[in-house]
């Protein structure tokens, strides 16, 4: 009993130890990441397009100074459009921003997602179940997301989710505040963009990902 325990101290310590070492070099510097494209053509001969750009995420020391928190900043863009003369008509088309947690070992209650942008004249943002929320002029949005995050698991938040009215539609998510709290060993954070168009014989999907960074 005493060697069981032995050995799970001496794992803990480890990993206490690394979480140490990442958090004394986290970096207050930008990382901007590659662009991400993809297309591809409906069996109705709809030409789909789909771009993810202005990728950047920005660890940053938290402001608690704890071996088990993490906190940065993310920012991105997505584009969806559709070109060509398919033979049937589009039903419906859905753009969709999501950032991605993932978190090596929990030892509380998980991660804190918080975002807060300023909406343009007429813009509309749907952000993690909440109602689309139609604001103009220099309006506020300021939703946040809590989750738990469980050891070795990748949790999703959605970062926007758009349906088309045009051919095009897009979503920006700048500098969005990530923390995350009570999470030992590294933490890495991916964005991913989704789009989907449905016609009244077929169904289509593209995703693209962006490369993984360490918060």
């Amino acid at each position: 009993m005493f060697h069981r325990f032995g050995g799970i101290a001496a794992t803990m310590a480890a990993a206490l130890l690394l979480a140490s070492g990442l958090a004394a070099t986290a970096s207050a510097t930008p990382a901007p990441l590659a662009s991400k494209h993809d297309h591809l053509v409906t069996d109705d001969g709809w030409k789909i397009d789909l771009r993810a750009s202005e990728l950047v995420v920005n660890p940053m020391s938290n402001v608690a100074n704890s071996f088990a928190s993490r906190e940065g900043w993310v920012s991105s863009r997505v584009k969806g459009t559709i070109t060509g003369a398919g033979r049937e008509d589009v039903q419906s088309a859905i753009l969709e921003q999501v950032l991605v947690i993932g978190c090596q070992v929990d030892v509380s209650d998980g991660a804190t997602l918080g975002l807060a942008t300023s909406i343009g004249p007429n813009a509309s943002v749907n952000i993690s179940g909440i109602p689309s929320l139609s604001v103009g002029g220099s309006a506020s949005v300021s939703p946040s997301v809590t989750s738990k995050l469980a050891p070795g698991k990748i949790s999703e938040f959605s970062l926007g989710k758009k349906t088309l009215q045009t051919d095009h539609a897009s979503i920006r998510a700048k500098r969005i505040r990530v923390s995350v709290d009570g999470c030992v060993g590294p933490t890495t954070v991916r964005v991913i963009a989704r789009f989907s168009v449905s016609t009244k014989t077929s169904d289509d999907t593209t995703t693209v990902y962006s490369a993984r960074m360490w918060l």
